[in-house]
């Protein structure tokens, strides 16, 4: 029983260093990054236009869901690891390509079949080594 509060505790620990790291980045945005996009605009290299009223919801909405989709990553590797993470959102790059296909037709050349078939042997190759191997020998961060 105490080994599963303690582990609780770990996740709850690694959830808020990740939130404070979200945070963070959130805060450089809002202060720094900005500037280069005023600079481009002012210098007249790249002109900068906020998006008409009538797509700013859908604007507005997809900040919304980037926002969602951060916290469930940070929940997601607070509960399980880095690694599993990472490759799991690369499988979504494969996954919206078969769904291009099945829902609007779009088909992809045959070199994106390769590589979906090398990231989904690759996110396979790498569980399937955890399993049988452990993590003895890994790099720390993964």
């Amino acid at each position: 029983e105490e080994e599963g509060e303690e582990a609780e505790v770990s996740n709850l620990r690694s959830a808020c260093v990740s939130a404070s790291f979200v945070a963070y980045i959130g805060l450089w945005n809002l202060f720094a990054l900005w500037v280069p996009i005023a600079a481009g605009h002012y210098a007249g290299w790249v002109p900068f236009t906020l998006p008409p009223d009538a797509v700013m919801n859908t604007v507005l909405l997809d900040c919304v869901l980037e926002g969602a989709y951060l916290a469930w990553i940070i929940l997601a590797i607070s509960m399980s690891s880095p690694l599993f993470v990472t490759i799991g959102t690369v499988l979504a790059i494969p996954a919206s390509a078969f769904m291009d296909y099945v829902l609007h037709g779009i088909s992809c050349p045959a070199l994106s079949f390769a590589g979906t078939g090398l990231v989904i042997a690759g996110f396979i190759g790498v569980n399937v080594a955890m399993l049988v191997h452990g993590r003895r020998g890994w790099p720390s961060w993964l």
